[in-house]
């Protein structure tokens, strides 16, 4: 991937990542006393929420931290890891690139 495209998938993680976090932001508002959007839905349901953000925003963490630490594995994974639902699928991608790339 040449740099050019590099920068434009880091412009879109930036947006991806930011949209993540003002959402687990708004849920995580609701249980310090804070009036969201979130604030009439049930309590189980805004914690499913708040887990459910937590774990779309740790998984692209990971993969980055990996990739910096690998050259052998291209960078489009954090990009393709940090998109949500889709990320689960993106992870199990990473994972077997950086196995073949060992192997």
């Amino acid at each position: 991937m040449n740099e050019s495209d590099a920068q434009v998938l880091r412009i879109f993680l930036v947006w991806e990542l930011g949209a993540l976090l003002v959402l687990f932001g708004i849920v995580a508002g609701t249980f310090v006393g804070i009036e969201t959007p979130a604030s009439p839905y049930d309590r189980s349901l805004r914690l499913a929420a708040l887990v459910f953000f937590a774990v779309e925003l740790l998984i692209p963490l990971v993969v980055y931290l990996d990739t910096r630490g690998r050259e052998d594995v291209d960078e489009i994974w954090v990009h393709v890891s940090a998109m949500p639902i889709v990320n689960v699928v993106g992870l199990l991608g990473y994972l077997d690139a950086r196995k073949r790339a060992r192997d």
